[in-house]
């Protein structure tokens, strides 16, 4: 069965925008430095889903 975590997410939005904000979680607002924008702070839920496969994975330069 999958586990539940968190990721944190901080986004940088204007005032008015719409949000995805989960129901459960603290969701701080705080000017940001750019003039009419706001930073939005906030825990987000996400699955972890674990993967069979544990080989390297090649990378292209």
């Amino acid at each position: 069965m999958p586990e539940k975590d968190y990721r944190l997410v901080s986004e940088l939005v204007r005032p008015g925008d719409h949000l995805d904000l989960p129901d459960d979680g603290n969701v701080v607002v705080e000017p940001a430095e750019r003039p009419g924008w706001v930073r939005v702070t906030y825990f987000k839920r996400v699955t972890r889903v674990p993967f069979e496969d544990d080989t390297e994975v090649a990378y292209v330069n």
